[in-house]
């Protein structure tokens, strides 16, 4: 180990280099964003990158890249590099294949968010306290991540309980690497696809749609044109309830109904939507659509990598990355940013001038979710912190939705604007979504689009009772709660058999072309 006294960089202008060493040698590369105003990455050089230990295993199993990210101008190089692997919050610190496949983000390195076209700076969110310990046991994570991908699960085992003996208990660290440990040891099988699901759902109506639409993806295409045995639905439904598509499109129109019915009575009462509410209501109906996209996904594709070649150097994110990436963005970066300016505009004496909101937030509610651990979790997590959002912002009036305040940015923002980031951020996220399953080879089947129809719908009545008490809102959603059990108690009976084959299917053939890159 005394041979090992530095890191030796590769420059970020040498990039070219870096991709061909990691391509002969198999090494993934360690890419450095480093900000010199940054006191995080003062600390990382100073107390961590001089570590010994560190050093050597740096220097046997990686490319290590350094990247400069305050420059005078946007350079080419650096633009790319950032905006590939720098979003919202990002880890400075990375592990990532020649191809830009992200293997591992450091925990505990410093955060940052890019800034502005060419990125050429970068905003200081998070110091971050990783110790050396703790990130010479999370390469150790990564370099497992990159081992499963290739389906090495015992090479994996080995680094992961490497990784356990250098990370301290309890710690973050020893928690991901206890969560990857049994899925080399099965071999790419997860946890939760032998456990019950947990309680997503925050409300009644929630757990019926989501209940009935998990139903209805493990039912084959082919018997959605197959005659109902099911019972006839009422009124004019009667005539129309002779196959599975008919009854999904009753229960599509029936929260439709519900939507128009809290319309109407929001109007007869005079409680109309005010101008927040009704981007509540687009915000709604974007969260909603989102989660519809992830009905049919088994879990292993949420960790898929899906673009194996480097058009774009990274930006290559899992399902699993852009769904903790929207969550993150939702409430541990944009909301606090709208609480801030409400905050100031209000004179409030919680707002702290030149006190970042990331941190406020952080500090009051935990870091944001991590890019391991059950899925079950990580979306029940995002429903409750998007429901407590949801009533946080209902009541913002037309004069404080012109607010504004900067966060990152060099100018100030309204209120207006940031509050409907929150919705285009989710449609954007939701074609994301589509575009990897495509490229991963996850064909969409029809009872997957009805079911996205459903959730839309869903979002829609939802959104028309922004603001209404939970009291009103379980009233107008009563009738569709109970008609909605009913439905999926009557499609689990008829469909028993299809259910039944795919809860008890082992995972997917890792043998094939198209293999599962265990990443995050």
């Amino acid at each position: 180990m005394a041979k090992y006294n530095k890191i030796d960089w590769t420059l970020h202008t040498n990039y070219s280099k870096a991709i061909e060493s990691s391509k002969s040698t198999g090494k993934p590369i360690l890419i450095y964003f480093h900000s010199e105003s940054c006191e995080g990455c003062k600390r990382l050089e100073t107390s961590v990158f001089n570590d010994l230990q560190l050093i050597a295993a740096v220097t046997n199993y990686t490319i290590p890249v350094w990247v400069e990210v305050e420059n005078p101008g946007p350079n080419p190089r650096v633009s790319e590099l950032v905006g590939s692997h720098i979003f919202i919050m990002s880890p400075a610190l990375q592990l990532i294949s020649s191809d830009g496949d992200i293997y591992h983000k450091f925990l505990g390195a410093p955060l940052h968010t890019r800034l502005d076209l060419g990125y050429c700076r970068v905003h200081h969110d998070v110091p971050g306290d990783i110790s050396a310990n703790d990130t010479v046991a999370q390469l150790s994570i990564g370099l497992a991540k990159q081992a499963m991908s290739s389906f090495h699960y015992c090479a994996a085992d080995s680094l992961l309980r490497k990784a356990l003996t250098h990370s301290a208990p309890g710690s973050v660290t020893t928690q991901e690497a206890e969560y990857w440990l049994p899925v080399a040891q099965d071999r790419g099988r997860y946890p939760e696809d032998v456990m019950p699901a947990e309680a997503i759902a925050q409300t009644a109506i929630v757990s019926e749609v989501r209940r009935f639409c998990e139903i209805l993806v493990q039912v084959p295409d082919q018997e959605l044109m197959a005659d109902w045995p099911g019972a006839q639905g009422e009124g004019g439904w009667v005539h129309y309830t002779d196959c599975l598509r008919e009854l999904c499109l009753g229960v599509f129109q029936m929260l439709k109904d519900v939507a128009t019915e809290a319309g109407h009575e929001r109007a007869a009462q005079e409680q109309n939507l005010s101008r927040a509410q009704m981007i509540i209501r687009d915000w709604q109906i974007a969260f909603r659509e989102l989660q519809g996209t992830l009905i049919g996904l088994n879990t292993t594709e949420y960790d898929q990598q899906h673009f194996h070649q480097n058009f774009t150097l990274g930006k290559q994110r899992t399902i699993r990355n852009n769904i903790v990436h929207c969550v993150m963005a939702e409430f541990w970066a944009h909301a606090p940013a709208i609480r801030a300016t409400l905050e100031a505009s209000r004179s409030s004496s919680n707002y702290k001038a030149g006190v970042s909101p990331t941190l406020t937030n952080w500090e009051k509610y935990g870091p944001p979710p991590h890019n391991f651990g059950s899925i079950q979790s990580l979306l029940t997590l995002w429903e409750k912190r998007h429901h407590q959002l949801v009533e946080e912002f209902s009541g913002i009036s037309d004069t404080e939705l012109e607010a504004t305040l900067s966060w990152w940015e060099d100018s100030a923002v309204s209120v207006r604007f940031r509050l409907c980031r929150l919705g285009w951020h989710f449609h954007d996220h939701a074609s994301v979504i589509e575009t990897i399953c495509q490229r991963i080879g996850h064909e969409r089947t029809e009872t997957e689009f009805l079911a996205k129809l459903l959730f839309n719908a869903l979002g829609r009545a939802e959104g028309e009772m922004i603001g209404l008490p939970r009291e009103t809102q379980d009233r107008l959603f009563s009738n569709a709660t109970y008609q909605l059990k009913e439905r999926s108690d009557e499609l689990f009976e008829v469909y028993n058999k299809y259910i039944k084959n795919s809860e008890n299917a082992s995972p997917k053939d890792t043998s094939t072309k198209q293999v599962e890159r265990i990443t995050a």
